[in-house]
């Protein structure tokens, strides 16, 4: 029988999806904060705090079109089963009805995938903004994620430090460029479709409705094919996926850029401060960073 890989339960893992964006959105308090404590105190909040948010809306943009894929997913389950009860023939056989209902629902959902697909990407531009208003040499009006490796960069290091840059290459290697290659294929060169999959148990009075990530996701994130062998991967599970992948790599980011910000310090301290053991000055961000293990 065919594995399928897929979310189980949508509800509980939105929750704690939830949950994880309370723990980043500390983080992105954090970062602000370690701003003014490590490079400038004397910064207005409105704007190191818009930089943040810049990153923030586009995390919040990609968790709502999740909900709005599990909910458009609920949505047409609820349609078969009407289509069921009223005509068992019409899903066995492969009808008009059936037929009307796949070719809609299979269009409208790779699509919220993709504006999904779209916002996780670009939060990665709004990450090196913020990289790049750390850094403080050259101040770009329109940070692109990939200029941290431009030869003007790797020369004089003007858009990042020096030292952020080997973490930068190891986050961009293993997910974001893949990602921003993916997004690029879909803007520039075709769309890109996966498999509609009905299903039935033995007694056929029941029935599964998958939709399936396409051929090209999976070239593009050999990842996710190696963590789960020869599964056929549902277009939910690639999504929260995804998601997953992102907080991971943001996360690493944040801290990163808090341990650059330390490394190259231009100010003593900031004006709030908390004291630690043996009334060491420590930043007040200390108790909105958390464990970097948990994400």
């Amino acid at each position: 029988m065919e594995k399928n890989k897929d979310i189980d339960n949508p509800k509980e893992e939105f929750e704690k999806l939830s949950k994880r964006f309370k723990i980043l959105h500390d983080r992105f308090l954090a970062i602000a904060m370690d701003y003014k404590h490590y490079v400038d105190s004397t910064i207005t909040d409105n704007e190191i705090f818009k930089l943040r948010d810049n990153v923030l809306s586009r995390l919040y943009s990609a968790r709502f079109h999740f909900q709005l894929l599990l909910e458009y997913h609920y949505r047409v389950e609820n349609r078969l089963k009407e289509l069921y009860n009223k005509n068992p023939k019409e899903l066995f056989q492969g009808g008009f009805e059936l037929m009307s209902i796949q070719e809609q629902s299979t269009k409208e959902i790779y699509s919220l995938f993709d504006s999904m697909l779209y916002h996780l990407c670009s939060i990665y531009d709004y990450l090196f903004r913020l990289i790049n208003f750390a850094h403080g040499k050259t101040i770009l009006d329109n940070p692109k994620w990939n200029l941290f490796k431009s030869n003007k960069n790797l020369k004089n290091f003007i858009y990042c430090s020096e030292e952020i840059i080997p973490k930068l290459e190891l986050l961009d290697a293993s997910f974001i460029y893949p990602l921003i290659k993916h997004r690029s294929h879909l803007i520039h060169t075709e769309n890109d479709m996966g498999e509609f999959k009905l299903t039935f148990n033995l007694g056929g009075d029941n029935f599964n409705a998958k939709f399936q990530a396409t051929k090209l996701f999976k070239e593009n994130f050999p990842e996710i094919v190696k963590e789960n062998s020869d599964a056929e991967l549902t277009i939910k599970y690639a999504s929260i996926w995804l998601i997953d992948k992102t907080i991971q790599t943001t996360t690493e980011i944040l801290f990163e850029l808090r341990d650059d910000m330390k490394r190259n310090q231009k100010i003593p301290h900031g004006m709030f401060v908390l004291l630690g053991p043996n009334n060491t000055i420590q930043p007040a961000s200390t108790p909105y960073w958390g464990d970097r293990n948990v994400t």
